[in-house]
């Protein structure tokens, strides 16, 4: 058989001055946003701004919550200047300093506030000047930038230079007692509980520490009990320990048994296994850095991963291998320089990250892995220093459990791409992408508190403080923005946006709508479209039924689900497109943007 050839047909010539098929804009990644380049820069998957919606992953946009009950508001006539956490045992408190250099602990789960220190303990409160950390969950610790700055708070009584330490020694017990001694240590007004068993001292308490000791009260720091009293035919004996005096800082961490006190260039430590002494008979001492990196001080001291780091204005320095031998005891340690060049001033922003250093400086946000540290906030470089230096506001840091997830909140002043105006923002850190928000109120300062792995962030605008991201709230606008695209036809052509189609999941009717607004090249364009969830009509033919609530209020009935909005007509041109949407709403998610663009013609 004879074989036959087929030939294929010949291929479309492509017409040069016809468009190619339409592909729609779709803006549903949601990969965190990027300020570092310009908004047609962008990726396709990430978003332009971001700013109190939290990507949760693709197609899955949540408006975040706001701010719950306040917890304490400062007394009349003073303001809060910021505040910390701790424990006492399982107790957990929140400590306010406030602006008279009063202190208060506040139970976070009561919400009882008990005034510790009164008004002038604290010469300058500040978060620049004062630190706090806790020695395991026995005593609340605070240090503070002026003359004998060092205070111990065991969820009862307040100690300071000039008054006891807590804890008594018994050097013997004594024998033959037949009643309950009295113990004093002269007129200070120190006062202690005694108890007795089998004729002999089995323990003394104090009770209240006393005031007026100075510093040579007591040999090494110490004076004697005097036991007075309880027929004994032999005389218990002991001491007590006064708190330390000339020990001041603005940094405070426990660290190896060691209590660790910056000031400075000078650290000061404790001997092993105690909170108040800092003799270097006992194993304690300082050291003060010449290093040529130090420019000015050490910042904040934080423990974590086996080290002790410095987080110095300028440079990183970590602490390790601490050992105390000898007689009289001695402590070394190995103190390694792990940045010479990137620091910060602002030790509120320090913090600890899953197991590494996160702060903040003038040109961006860093982490410490190790010994390595790396500027993670590139993605806002666009943003953060459009208030030069911050226009002088002390940033601070948080972190939070948001919808299941563990996020790092870096609260700075910037301009708002959107508004143009100044804003206190709080910028919001998964370990991988970046995005904003505010809150229901201007905030000032924000910390967390971390007790039985539950971590809240919390705010205060200083008034009052408050828990963030507790519950749905209208009360303040979020704004999300895609990136502007050229299209397939790129910046040649003008376009045209015909439709917007939408997917949007209402977890509440509470200011049920979000507003989408169609930008070009000259910003957020006048073209827009709302989503609003579907409602549905009661009737009882031939008649519409009237719902109302309690208070006389119409109701409307909205159908759950997700509400796939059809398609609407918007009729923006630009060389450039993209997608702003805006909304008071609650609680929704948005699941998808999409956008329908047609060619308007070549602009050659």
């Amino acid at each position: 058989m004879g074989r036959f050839q087929v030939q294929q047909p010949p291929a479309a010539q492509e017409n040069p001055y016809f468009t190619p098929a339409f592909q729609p804009l779709v803006f549903e990644q949601f990969n965190g946003i990027n300020t570092n380049t310009t908004r047609p820069g962008v990726k396709d998957e990430q978003m332009w701004w971001c700013d109190g919606f939290m990507p949760l992953g693709p197609m899955f946009l949540r408006t975040l919550p706001g701010i719950g009950p306040a917890l304490f508001t400062a007394p009349a006539g003073t303001t809060l200047v910021f505040f910390d956490f701790a424990n006492i045992s399982t107790t957990p408190y929140m400590i306010a300093f406030i602006s008279d250099g009063s202190i208060y602990a506040i139970n976070t789960v009561t919400a009882v506030a008990t005034k510790i220190a009164n008004a002038g303990t604290i010469t300058n409160p500040t978060r620049t000047s004062v630190g706090i950390s806790q020695y395991g969950s026995q005593y609340v610790i605070i240090v503070s930038s002026q003359a004998n700055g060092y205070f111990l708070w065991d969820g009862t009584t307040l100690y300071q230079a000039g008054t006891l330490a807590p804890g008594v020694v018994l050097t013997n017990n004594g024998s033959g007692y037949g009643s309950t001694p009295t113990v004093t240590v002269g007129a200070s007004g120190a006062t202690f509980s005694v108890a007795v068993v089998g004729g002999i001292v089995n323990s003394v308490t104090l009770l209240t520490p006393g005031s007026g000791f100075t510093a040579t009260s007591g040999a090494n720091q110490t004076i004697s009990l005097t036991f007075t009293g309880g027929s004994p035919s032999v005389s218990a004996a002991g001491y007590a320990n006064l708190m330390p005096f000339a020990i001041s800082g603005t940094s405070v961490e426990t660290y190896s048994g060691h209590v660790w006190v910056a000031l400075n260039a000078t650290t000061s430590f404790t001997a092993p296994g105690s909170v108040t002494n800092f003799a270097t008979s006992a194993g304690g001492g300082n050291f003060t850095s010449t290093d040529s990196y130090l420019r000015v001080a050490i910042s904040q001291l934080r423990a974590t991963n086996g080290f002790l780091y410095f987080i110095n204005d300028s440079s990183v320095d970590y602490l390790s291998g601490v050992t105390t031998t000898g007689s009289p005891p001695t402590t070394s340690f190995n103190k390694q320089n792990a940045d010479p060049e990137v620091g910060t001033p602002y030790p509120a922003t320090v913090d600890v990250f899953n197991r590494n250093i996160l702060f903040a400086n003038s040109f961006g946000a860093h982490v410490s892995y190790g010994a390595a540290v790396t500027k993670i906030s590139e993605a806002l470089d666009g943003v953060y220093s459009t208030v030069p230096n911050f226009g002088g506001f002390v940033p601070s840091a948080a972190k939070a459990i948001i919808f299941g997830k563990k996020v790092w909140i870096l609260l700075i002043p910037i301009i708002d791409p959107v508004t143009q105006t100044q804003q206190n923002k709080l910028f919001m850190w998964n370990g991988k992408i970046w995005w904003a928000s505010t809150q229901d109120l201007s905030m000032q300062y924000v910390q967390h508190q971390e007790i039985n792995s539950v971590i809240t962030a919390w705010g205060t605008n200083g008034l009052a403080a408050y828990p963030l991201f507790q519950q749905p709230s209208t009360g303040f606008r979020k704004v999300v923005q895609s990136k502007l695209w050229a299209t397939q036809w790129t910046y040649a052509h003008v376009k045209t946006a015909v439709r917007l189609w939408g997917l949007v999941q209402y977890q509440s009717v509470s200011s049920p709508s979000i507003d989408v607004s169609i930008d070009n090249e000259f910003g957020v364009a006048v073209a827009s479209a709302s989503i609003t969830p579907r409602t549905v009509s009661w009737t009882t033919p031939p008649l519409t039924m009237s719902w109302t609530t309690a208070g006389g209020t119409p109701m409307t009935w909205f159908i759950g689900g997700i509400t796939a909005e059809v398609p609407q007509a918007v009729g923006q041109n630009g060389v450039l497109l993209g997608l702003t949407a805006a909304t008071n709403v609650d609680d929704a998610i948005i699941i998808s943007l999409m956008l329908l663009p047609e060619d308007a013609g070549y602009r050659g």
